[in-house]
């Protein structure tokens, strides 16, 4: 029995030690042999995001000028290796982002971004126009540009996207957002890009889904000839289709994420289609309800169908 006890007070002094020497070489964020001496508050800090979740202001790991070795705790200006006891600060050192990491994540500077990235440099490519390192696949298959797009923050959770330490995913469409947003936003039932609302994944099996309930719910009498006019958000294309209310389907590539341009109306008749416009305000229900019909019907396709989710190709986070 005693000697359980010393094995396992033992044990208790090894994780102890273990514990002790993993806060000695970094925080939770990076594992390193340097503290920042932050200039905008001259406080000591392990990276720029333990000083941030404590201040009320954020900080710039380039302004630097000073670090502290935590091997001897010598003050000095910013270096690869500590000029009293020789240790290097990072395995991985990039003296333009001061940035210090023995973790290997395949770390590489990005002349274009301005940054360092994760990932590998083999892997992306830094496109100019859109000034963002991207997957080489888009490389040989071709991209959307779109200008600067990672200079902005994500339309989902409003946090900075370009120096984001999450992976941002890359729809069609070149507008990105988190990959954890993008997840969230499939789970919850919406497709569209939160910024242009093009499909961001492959709908056809729920094209098809919508097909079936269009066939299978006929109009009332009263509505049976009437035609809108509507705006494809896929393709954006214009074209004059059957008002139905389950969904209102693109002519042109068949999709149902659609919307009206206007009042439906009846082809025969001209003075209808006046009329039947002017009264829009009367008919907007059965409108409103052509104009929810994509998320609505989308919502119980669900379980019905599988849409095929795309493959993840991801802007490269920072370092």
């Amino acid at each position: 029995m005693s000697q359980d006890k010393e094995d396992a007070a033992n044990g208790d002094n090894v994780a102890l030690i273990e514990q002790t020497n993993e806060k000695r070489i970094g925080c939770a964020h990076y594992k390193r042999r340097a503290k920042f001496v932050t200039p905008c508050c001259n406080k000591f800090y392990m990276c720029r995001y333990c000083h941030d979740e404590k201040e009320q202001h954020y900080f710039n790991r380039k302004s630097v000028t000073e670090l502290i070795c935590t091997e001897c705790d010598t003050r000095q200006k910013v270096q690869a290796e500590c000029e009293n006891c020789g240790v290097r600060f990072g395995k991985y050192t990039c003296l333009i982002c001061n940035l210090f990491d023995d973790e290997d994540k395949r770390q590489y500077h990005c002349e274009g971004c301005g940054i360092c990235r994760v990932g590998g440099r083999d892997r992306f490519f830094h496109c100019e126009r859109c000034n963002m390192c991207l997957p080489v696949q888009l490389q040989r298959v071709g991209h959307r540009c779109v200008e600067n797009v990672s200079r902005s923050n994500c339309p989902v959770c409003l946090e900075d996207i370009h120096t984001s330490r999450i992976p941002c995913h890359i729809p069609d469409c070149g507008h990105l957002l988190h990959r954890p947003c993008f997840e969230q936003l499939l789970h919850s039932g919406h497709y569209a890009c939160p910024t242009c609302q093009t499909s961001m994944i492959d709908m056809s099996n729920l094209w098809s889904y919508l097909d079936s309930e269009v066939a299978a719910t006929p109009m009332p009498p009263e509505y049976a000839d009437y035609k809108a006019t509507i705006l494809c958000k896929d393709c954006h294309k214009l074209s004059t289709v059957k008002f139905h209310v389950v969904g209102l389907k693109c002519q042109h590539c068949g999709a149902y994420n659609t919307c009206q341009t206007n009042g439906f109306h009846k082809e025969s008749s001209s003075t209808e289609a006046e009329e039947a416009s002017a009264s829009s305000g009367a008919a907007s229900p059965a409108a409103a309800s052509a104009g929810t019909a994509n998320a609505a019907a989308a919502s119980s396709a669900r379980a019905d169908c599988e849409l095929q989710r795309p493959s993840p190709l991801d802007e490269p986070p920072q370092a």
